[in-house]
């Protein structure tokens, strides 16, 4: 089933759908939901309906838009996009009682964003018993750069494709999905653990978690610790870290290298912390270094600046030396409710561009979060809000602390080759919310300058430019952030 656009701005039903597109002309045409070839004409990833099926998420509706041009037509109603952008206006019957819906958006560059319905004021529409749902999404056609295929979540590229997903409002297994959804999530997903590093197992989740003798060999002499970042988990951020590079680091900690995996969206560092010690025997002394990504560097602070504020009993804990990788230590402005969408946006971009080890645990952290935003709430998501710039976990991190350790940091300056999603992260990340250089997470010199804490701004730093092309999931692969690692560490 198949019709014209009306640039004029007269709405269009297609499929028992309404599509208005003021000043956008091309085809559109609707698959329902299980038609023969819908799969086809997404080119949707394994990995990517592996998620979906994981998180109860099924495809209700399917919008594919070819020949897509905008068109100059004088006095044309439009309506704006969350954030200022000229928007097409999709209207979608109410998916019924009991179920939540979200609207997936991939432009001609392949480039993906998160749609949540809004009222005729454009504020989030939780509303039940309407018999529509209205989703605001940017007109403006985009460049493919490509052949027309890629190789990401959604693979087809060239034309705009509406994906209108249904999930149930009670998750049959964790409850229904609200306030405090994303922890009872990570209870049982994404179990706290300190876990064996090796070079054999460091990039696989199939690892032991630590015995009685493992506590005992790293407190024999100084260890390292491998901290991760916001939606990951050990093997997904250092993966793609060398087997020789590995190697060379047990070889200078004599075997002593180990990691902890933990809670990154509903718990901040602190209680991240408290988790790490409660896993950790009575009576035992660690001396340790940290190499951390993201988040993850504050919840290395937190160890290294604040043991004042913990319970250690009869252990003892001493931290000399931090690599930050790509950490939020001046916060990120994602983290802020009203950019909470596009900080999903940024995620599933970097998986779709750069997809790697752990795409599909990835996308099942990312539509955690896509849930409780279908329901307007973002209450239970501290650790994600943990990184606000402004927000009070870190202003108190942010004040003096110790001067015994040493500070390393790596950060870039990121801009992506793909046209499309380049001029979306310079037009919409850049210009409208971050408003400086930053690696589409986190803020460039937000990594390594001056904040108010005591061993602030980091000197012995190295900086990624443009010309670079590390993003901020991309950095362990790279050769000279291994080298500068093992270099640092020495």
């Amino acid at each position: 089933m198949s019709a014209p656009l009306d640039p004029f701005g007269s709405v269009i039903n297609i499929g028992g759908l309404s599509l208005r597109t003021p000043g956008l002309a091309g085809e559109a045409e609707y698959f329902p939901p299980g038609a023969v070839g819908m799969r086809a004409v997404e080119e949707t990833s394994n990995e990517f309906e592996a998620a979906l099926a994981k998180q109860q998420i099924e495809t209700q509706h399917v919008i594919e838009i070819r020949e897509a041009r905008e068109v100059s037509v004088p006095g044309v109603a439009t309506r704006s996009a969350p954030l200022g952008e000229v928007a097409m206006e999709l209207e979608v019957p109410d998916p019924g009682d009991g179920w939540g819906q979200i609207v997936l958006y991939t432009d001609e560059s392949g480039t993906m964003t998160w749609h949540f319905a809004r009222n005729e004021n454009g504020q989030p529409d939780v509303s039940r018993g309407a018999a529509t749902r209205t989703y605001l999404i940017p007109r403006a056609v985009s460049e493919s750069g490509g052949n027309g295929k890629s190789r990401g979540l959604i693979g087809a590229i060239g034309k705009k494709l509406f994906k209108v997903l249904v999930f149930p409002l009670v998750d049959p297994i964790i409850g229904k999905i609200g306030e405090f959804f994303a922890h009872r999530w990570e209870v049982k997903h994404r179990a706290y653990r300190v876990r064996t590093f090796t070079s054999d197992n460091y990039s696989t989740e199939n690892c032991p978690n630590f015995s009685e003798n493992d506590w005992s060999w790293m407190s024999g002499g100084r260890a390292l610790l491998m901290i991760h970042g916001t939606l990951s988990r050990t093997p997904i951020a250092f993966g793609a870290l060398s087997k020789p590079c590995v190697e060379s680091l047990h070889r200078k900690y004599n075997g002593r290298v180990f990691a902890f995996d933990h809670f990154t969206l509903s718990e901040d560092p602190k209680q991240n912390i408290e988790a790490f010690l409660r896993l950790m025997p009575d009576r035992l002394l660690l001396d340790l270094d940290v190499i951390c990504h993201s988040r993850g560097g504050l919840v290395a602070r937190q160890l290294a600046e604040r043991q004042g504020h913990f319970s250690l009993g009869s252990r003892k804990i001493q931290v000399n030396r931090i690599v930050f990788v790509a950490v939020p230590n001046s916060g990120t402005i994602l983290a802020d409710t009203q950019y909470m969408g596009d900080f999903i946006d940024s995620y599933t971009n970097l998986i779709n561009f750069f997809p790697d080890n752990g795409v599909t645990e990835t996308l099942e952290g990312i539509l955690t979060i896509v849930k409780q935003l279908a329901v307007d709430t973002v209450k239970g998501l501290e650790g994600l809000q943990s990184m606000l710039p402004a927000g009070s976990f870190l202003q108190h991190l942010n004040q003096g602390g110790s001067k015994d350790k040493q500070y390393f940091a790596l950060a870039s300056n990121f801009e992506p080759a793909v046209l499309g999603w380049k001029s979306y992260a310079a037009d919409h990340l850049m210009d409208k919310i971050f408003k400086s250089e930053n690696d589409l997470v986190v803020p460039t010199v937000g990594v390594y300058d001056r904040n108010g804490a005591d061993l602030f701004p980091i000197q012995d730093r190295h900086v990624f430019g443009p010309e670079d092309g590390v993003p901020h999931t991309g950095f362990f692969g790279n050769d000279i952030v291994q080298q500068k690692i093992v270099g640092w560490l020495s």
